[in-house]
């Protein structure tokens, strides 16, 4: 597990990317530390190099990382075929209820997920769900998000939300923040239950949660 500890806040030295993709610190930049720092991480999990850091989480920056977060999962979870219209079909991420990220979904223009293109998708009535790869549910969505699991949970459908005890309820992912950094709970009965397969790797890496929930 490769983990990049945030640059403390006393110090104003900065981060440079070396030639080989590694980042390192740069004593001759000044640098808003944790703005930056975030910015740093968001690039790195977007490149697949940082797919289990513990991402320091920090209001300005946070949905950066976990729009991030949201492509680097998708890069490591198999749906079955039939979850595809053809072969080149595109990869959708669905923002269900309000929409938390901002412009920090930008980060992921021009993406692809196995030769299929990324599309992001806000569906702020939450309806049409059935359609998407992966669902965000955001903290907006508590009081109704054990209702939207129940529509989705035997349907070929990532969900992921950063709502408390997500995981724990039946969806699938859950971002969680422990000792001011973001982890991800993994539901491997949701998992099952949706017919999803997800790799060793990003397990590895996950707090893992194996109940049903209450959501299903």
């Amino acid at each position: 597990m490769v983990v990049l500890n945030p640059p403390p806040e006393a110090t104003a030295s900065g981060w440079r990317e070396t030639g080989d993709g590694e980042w390192i610190a740069d004593r001759h930049r000044s640098v808003s530390s944790w703005r930056r720092w975030l910015a740093v991480v968001a690039k790195l999990l977007l490149s697949g190099l940082l797919l289990g850091l513990d991402a320091g989480a920090d209001e300005f920056d946070e949905y950066s990382v976990k729009a991030a977060y949201l492509y680097n999962f998708a890069k490591f979870v198999e749906w079955p075929s039939e979850a595809f219209a053809t072969a080149d079909a595109p990869l959708f991420i669905c923002i269900a209820g309000a929409n938390p990220f901002g412009n920090a979904l930008a980060l992921l223009a021009g993406k692809t997920v196995n030769n299929r293109p990324v599309e992001v998708r806000h569906n702020p009535a939450a309806t049409g769900l059935d359609q998407c790869h992966i669902v965000f549910m955001g903290r907006a969505e508590q009081g109704r998000f054990r209702a939207l699991l129940a529509k989705l949970g035997r349907l070929p459908i990532l969900t992921v939300s950063d709502i408390g005890d997500f995981a724990q309820a039946g969806g699938i992912i859950g971002l969680v923040e422990v000792d001011q950094r973001i982890r991800f709970a993994i539901n491997l009965a949701a998992t099952r239950q949706a017919g999803l397969k997800l790799s060793s790797q990003l397990l590895k890496l996950a707090i893992i949660v194996d109940q049903g929930g209450g959501g299903n």
